[in-house]
């Protein structure tokens, strides 16, 4: 089958200061497919992504656009010539309209007598929401909507201004689109893209390589800034894709079972009678020296509560936090932080990072008077303190002093993880430790997991499938509506299948 290419790179290369971003890229994107785009946090997919929506521009190469060489200078020039991009953090303004978010910037179109006609601007959006699912007023506000409506907003906007500016098979590029969805919104959104790509190209960037192969009509894989090789769906299979993204060996266990240790019989930290209502009634549990515990439920179950009530960020209505035997009080995040706990978000660009802040800063967060030195801060001591952590976890970056907005997810989460581990923290919370990072980086981790289990600290943690959980914990804890439904066991060689455990969740 003839297939016309509507993007085509042809050793595209791009460097930044001490980093080599793409090496020399070469390949095709073509009209009316959907073209997953894989590759480890590092390896040049957000550089590529850029460089399609205007930007960044290519140090060398071509970019050739519907047949014709093309140097986009910024984002408006790609919106004009039908790119534009849907990033993981989300782009619409809350106190906006779906309209005005949709029509942002292009309101003079609208305009009679210098005034803005809202109803022309309504209804001149209404076909393309429905076109995108939507069954919604465009005069609803934006941070009233769920995330999967404002994503489903972002897309229509890139619709209508493709056909505002008369370019026909728009590019949209979604960057993991399925971060923050339920299962069933995730099913209505790949129902919606194999609808649109009738009259569009979709990129889509993932790290949920299950989706990828599902969804995708080709996948296109990158290793090390460079283009490794592409794939139709009917020639994909996961092991081959992550072998081929990471170029290295995997543990050959998905969850690293055979690291997985008994814990010590010494309890480190026990909650007794813990409540906080609505959220969840009064719970009780143990957590011991080097166990993995998993805290599983569906969304409103009271486990990112009950989590955030141990970790000081909510403080409770009743019980006891008891460390090593003695009572605690952790009313704040500084209690926790005294008693050696850490908490290690799922929104780490957010909660978990200053992302303003260099590397070697936020390594250093928590325990800046320890690296003083008659009262002012020794940066002999900072460098070397940061330099430890940065490399027990294998952070990779251009520096210390690197931004960390400027940091591939997975190499956050280890910022985040080192900041923690420096401030001696021996017992860790982990909010989905793995979510929207790489297969590579996700086996890291998984080590570091264990690593850290195994050197007697306790976790508990809180997975994005159900799968993680219990391919990492020693014992999962079940919640539903709020009460501790049950208590699971996960011995090696002993772990129970996700469906033993579905019916207690529900």
């Amino acid at each position: 089958m003839n297939r016309k290419s509507v993007i085509e790179l042809k050793q595209i290369r791009k460097s930044f200061p001490g980093v080599r971003a793409l090496k020399g890229f070469d390949f095709d994107v073509y009209e009316q497919e959907i073209l997953g785009l894989v590759g480890e946090n590092g390896a040049g997919k957000t550089t590529l992504m850029k460089i399609l929506i205007g930007i960044y521009q290519p140090d060398e190469g071509d970019f050739v656009l519907r047949g014709k060489k093309t140097v986009l200078k910024d984002p408006l020039e790609a919106i004009k010539e039908g790119i534009g991009m849907v990033f993981q953090e989300g782009c619409t303004l809350p106190n906006l309209t779906v309209a005005e978010n949709i029509c942002l910037c292009h309101e003079d179109i609208f305009k009679k007598y210098g005034f803005i006609q809202l109803a022309k601007m309504n209804k001149a959006v209404e076909e393309i929401i429905r076109e995108v699912g939507l069954d919604i007023d465009p005069t609803s506000v934006c941070g009233r909507l769920t995330p999967a409506q404002r994503q489903m907003v972002e897309i229509a906007r890139l619709l209508w201004l493709s056909r505002l500016y008369g370019k026909d098979n728009p590019i949209l590029i979604l960057d993991e689109p399925t971060t923050v969805l339920l299962e069933k919104e995730v099913e209505t959104l790949f129902i919606i893209l194999e609808k649109l790509k009738k009259h569009a190209t979709i990129i889509l960037i993932s790290h949920r390589l299950e989706e990828i192969e599902e969804n995708s009509d080709r996948i296109l894989i990158v290793n090390e800034s460079d283009y490794v090789t592409d794939m139709t769906q009917e020639e994909a299979e996961i092991e081959n894709i992550e072998q081929l993204m990471v170029g290295r060996e995997l543990a050959a266990e998905h969850y690293r079972e055979s690291e997985q240790r008994t814990p010590e019989q010494n309890v480190f930290l026990e909650v007794r009678n813990l409540s906080l209502k609505p959220h969840f009634e009064p719970i009780s549990f143990k957590v011991h020296e080097g166990e993995i515990i998993s805290i599983v439920g569906l969304i409103g179950s009271g486990k990112e509560e009950l989590c955030q009530c141990i970790a000081g960020i909510r403080k409770a209505d009743q019980g006891e936090i008891t460390i090593r035997g003695k009572s605690v009080k952790i009313y704040t995040p500084n209690d926790s932080i005294r008693h050696k706990l850490g908490y290690i978000p799922i929104d780490r660009r957010r909660e978990g990072l200053a992302t303003d802040m260099d590397v070697a800063e936020n390594i250093n967060m928590l325990v800046f008077d320890r690296l003083k030195k008659r009262g002012l801060l020794n940066k002999r001591k900072e460098t070397e303190n940061a330099e430890r952590w940065a490399k027990e976890t294998s952070v990779i970056a251009p520096s210390l002093k690197a931004k960390c907005a400027n940091l591939s997810g997975g190499n956050q989460q280890k910022v985040v993880i080192s900041k923690w581990l420096s401030a001696d923290s021996q017992f860790l919370i982990l909010d989905h430790p793995t979510r929207g990072i790489d297969v590579g980086v996700k086996d890291e981790i998984y080590h570091r997991i264990r690593a850290l289990a195994n050197a007697g600290k306790s976790l508990l943690i809180m997975c994005d499938t159900l799968e993680e959980d219990i391919g990492l914990s020693n014992r999962m804890l079940i919640m539903k509506d709020g009460i501790l439904e049950d208590e699971v066991k996960c011995s090696v060689g002993a772990k129970p299948a996700p469906v033993d455990i579905i019916a207690s969740i529900v």
